[in-house]
C-alpha cells in the first residue's frame, strides 16, 4: 500500500527551505498533502516564495494566523487532527522549530502517525528560546530524523536519540540552487546598490524586538554604522519589527537616514538570496540567514549570544556579536576583513529528494 503524506508549513522560512521537497513530492504523487498552516498569512512574507518556487495552492490552508504560542499551536493541533483522519494521512513531514511544526507534530504524535522531522538535531542550549523547546519536543516524537549536519547527529545522541537519524545535509541548499536558475533580475539595479558596497541587515526575533534595551542598543549599533558612508546599509524590515521600532520613537530615525535603505515590505527570497551575495557583510539575528550567508560566501554577524547553527562558527562565516552596541560595531570590523574561504557544511543539491526516497522506499 501507497503512503499518503502531507508536508506541514505555516511560515516564510519553512515554505522556502521546504518548496522543492513540495514540489518534487507533488510531482511524484498528486495525492500527497501540502498543507500550509497560514502562521504567515501575508503575501510578502509568504506568497512570493509560492510563486518563486512555482508551488500550486495548498490543499489545506488552516489559517491560523498570528496569537499566542498556545492559541497558534493548539488551533493547528485541532484542525490537522481532523485532516490527518478524513484524509487518512499516514505520514506527517515537518520542518525546523516553529509553533505550526509542534502543532503538527503533536497532532500526529496523538493519532500514532509517524513525523519526519527536517532540520533535526539544532540546538541553541537557550531554553528560553521558544523554538529550543519546539526543536526538542519534536525531535523526541518524530519518527525520521533528517539531520543537516553531524553536529546535530552528535546532539540527537547526546540526548539519548539513536534510531531513525539520517545525515541528508540541509535543504536551504535546493532552496538556493533553484533561486541561481530562476528569472534572471539584476537585484542591484531595482535598489541602486553596488557589489560589496553595502551591509544587508534584518532584525525579527522576538528576543531582540521584545526588549527595550536590546533593541536599542541594536538599532544604535545601526545608526552608527550608519555615519560611515563608505557602506551603505540595506535594512529588510519585518512586520513586526516595524510596529515595535514604531512604538519606541525609532522607526523614523532609520526612515530618515539617508545612508539606511529601508525594504519595506521585505523582499521576496530571490531577492535577499542575491542581496546577500553581493553584499560586503550580512548582519542578522535569523537563523535561515546564517546558513544562507555560509552557502553563498559572504560573512555573516549575527546578533544573539548563541546559536543552533555552530557550524557557521567553526568554518570561519560567522560571528557571535550578541545585543551589545560595542560587541556589534567590533564584530563588524572584524567581520569585513574576512576572506570568503570556508568551506559550507551543508551537503550537495538533491537533499530534498534524497528526503522523499527515505520516506516513501
Amino acid at each position: 500500500m501507497n503512503k499518503k503524506m502531507a508536508v506541514v508549513v505555516g511560515t516564510r522560512p519553512e515554505l522556502i527551505k521546504m518548496g522543492v521537497m513540495i514540489k518534487e513530492m507533488k510531482k511524484r504523487n498528486s495525492n500527497h498533502l501540502y498543507i500550509h498552516s497560514g502562521q504567515h498569512y501575508d503575501y510578502h512574507m509568504d506568497g512570493m516564495v509560492a510563486d518563486i518556487f512555482g508551488l500550486p495552492k495548498p490543499d489545506y490552508n488552516l489559517g491560523v494566523g498570528s496569537g499566542s504560542h498556545a492559541a497558534t499551536t493548539a488551533k493547528i493541533m485541532v484542525q490537522l487532527e481532523e485532516i490527518i483522519i478524513r484524509e487518512k494521512i499516514d505520514t506527517i513531514v515537518v520542518h525546523g522549530d516553529t509553533n505550526t511544526t509542534l502543532g503538527a507534530c503533536l497532532a500526529a504524535a496523538k493519532l500514532s502517525i509517524p513525523v519526519a522531522h527536517v532540520e533535526a538535531g539544532l540546538r541553541s542550549f537557550d531554553k528560553t528560546m521558544p523554538e529550543e523547546i519546539n526543536r526538542i519536543l519534536v525531535d523526541n516524537m518524530s519518527t525520521y530524523l533528517f539531520a543537516p549536519t553531524e553536529e546535530a547527529v552528535k546532539n540527537l545522541n547526546t540526548e539519548g536519540i539513536n534510531s531513525g537519524i539520517f545525515l541528508v545535509g540541509q535543504s536551504i541548499v535546493d532552496a538556493i540552487e533553484h533561486v541561481k536558475h530562476h528569472n534572471k533580475i539584476n537585484v542591484l539595479d531595482i535598489y541602486g546598490l553596488n557589489s560589496k558596497k553595502y551591509f544587508f541587515i534584518t532584525v525579527h526575533r522576538q528576543e531582540n524586538t521584545d526588549k527595550p534595551i536590546r533593541l536599542h542598543s541594536i538599532f544604535s549599533s545601526i545608526l552608527d554604522l550608519a555615519t560611515h558612508p563608505e557602506s551603505k546599509l540595506v535594512l529588510s524590515m519585518h512586520p513586526r519589527t516595524k510596529k515595535i521600532l514604531a512604538q519606541q520613537n525609532l522607526f523614523q530615525r532609520l526612515v530618515d537616514n539617508p545612508n539606511i535603505i529601508i525594504l519595506d515590505p521585505p523582499p521576496n527570497f530571490y531577492h535577499t538570496i542575491h542581496l546577500q551575495y553581493h553584499a560586503k557583510l550580512v548582519i542578522t539575528d535569523s537563523g535561515g540567514l546564517q546558513e544562507e550567508s555560509c552557502i553563498i560566501g559572504t560573512p555573516c554577524v549575527t546578533l544573539r549570544e548563541n546559536t543552533e547553527r555552530p557550524e557557521t562558527l567553526e568554518c570561519g562565516a560567522n560571528t557571535l556579536a550578541g545585543y551589545q552596541k560595542e560587541k556589534i560595531l567590533e564584530a563588524v570590523k572584524a567581520s569585513i576583513l574576512k576572506k570568503a574561504d570556508w568551506t559550507h557544511p551543508y551537503g550537495k543539491t538533491g537533499i530534498s529528494k534524497r528526503i522523499l526516497d527515505i520516506i516513501l522506499n
